[in-house]
């Protein structure tokens, strides 16, 4: 059975154009709370077979869906990591400005948001916010009603999603006293992508990466000088996001085909300035051998039957109209 089931998935796939074969991931924040010019808020897109899902909404996702010519009305699903703001301040830009009518906007049906507990408030509360906004637009024809609207789902672990193929699976992860916090796994033609969101070691992470095609996983570095001159308060952050070293030890545990960090947590105090991204890189390589990236707002990354590959990066992109 499984033998015909794979000739039948080859013949399936050799017959679907290379481009329909991929999934595209796109950073779109890889920042934390602190406010940051080049690093938004967390947010990560997802393209496949023509779906693009939204991997949290933090500050400023819209902006740069806006750099990358992705229309807001385009984003079929967004999936909400925790209930952290850096990872949802930017939900309600998203909802607002996709049914307006720009080049961008004009968006005709509800927006589906999954997330944990605590969603369906989220979900209610921007209406609520926006209430006398819609009611002047939909007066004005700038918006049609149905785009006024958030469809919330709560998120259980197991499959949450699945549409034309692309499959998204939620597992729980380890963000200390942050619970739930989720993971996500999106399966497209024998493809994957993991996004740990905001962890440090979890079984069930371990689990769901292993062998995966590309995984993007968070990391908090202390700076080797704050870390013996302020153990208590770095090993604070230690406890519910992952550090040089234990990320190593996820990567050399999972061996994905590449690696990419966001959500990127430089820690500083006093006089104590923060860590580098060079000393973020030589910590990892210190005990991580295989392919790994330092995430940077608008990097894209493809995952095709030719394997994992980065486009071409513009550092100035992130500052630039489109």
């Amino acid at each position: 059975m499984s033998r015909l089931f794979f000739l039948i998935m080859s013949l399936v796939l050799s017959a679907m154009p290379a481009a329909a074969q991929e999934i595209r991931v796109t950073l779109l924040g890889t920042g934390t709370p602190i406010l940051n010019v080049n690093r938004f808020g967390m947010s990560t897109l997802v393209e496949a077979n023509g779906q693009k899902l939204l991997f949290d909404v933090g500050r400023g996702a819209s902006i740069r869906l806006h750099q990358r010519r992705v229309a807001l009305r385009d984003v079929n699903a967004v999936f909400i990591t925790h209930m952290h703001s850096d990872h949802i301040t930017g939900l309600p830009d998203l909802y607002a400005s996709a049914p307006l009518p720009t080049d961008d906007g004009r968006r005709a049906t509800p927006l589906d948001v999954w997330g944990p507990v605590g969603v369906k408030d989220v979900a209610a509360g921007i209406e609520l916010m926006f209430s006398e906004n819609n009611r002047i637009r939909l007066t004005g024809g700038e918006t049609r009603e149905a785009a006024t609207k958030i469809i919330p789902h709560d998120v259980a672990e197991g499959v949450v999603y699945e549409k034309d193929g692309v499959k998204v699976t939620a597992f729980l992860v380890n963000h200390g006293h942050v619970k739930p916090a989720y993971g996500y796994r999106v399966d497209y033609v024998g493809r994957s992508v993991v996004l740990s969101g905001d962890t440090t070691l979890a079984p069930n992470l371990l689990k769901e990466a292993k062998g995966v095609d590309l995984l993007i996983h968070s990391v908090a570095i202390g700076s080797r000088a704050l870390e013996k001159a302020e153990p208590e308060y770095v090993n604070h952050f230690y406890e519910y996001l992952a550090n040089p070293e234990t990320a190593a030890a996820v990567l050399n545990e999972t061996k994905p085909r590449l690696a990419v960090f966001s959500h990127i947590s430089l820690y500083s105090r006093g006089a104590i300035p923060r860590a580098t991204e060079a000393e973020l890189v030589a910590r990892i390589r210190a005990t991580y051998a295989g392919k790994f990236a330092i995430g940077q707002d608008l990097m894209s990354f493809v995952i095709s039957p030719d394997g994992v590959k980065a486009d071409p990066y513009d550092p100035d992109a992130r500052h630039m109209e489109p």
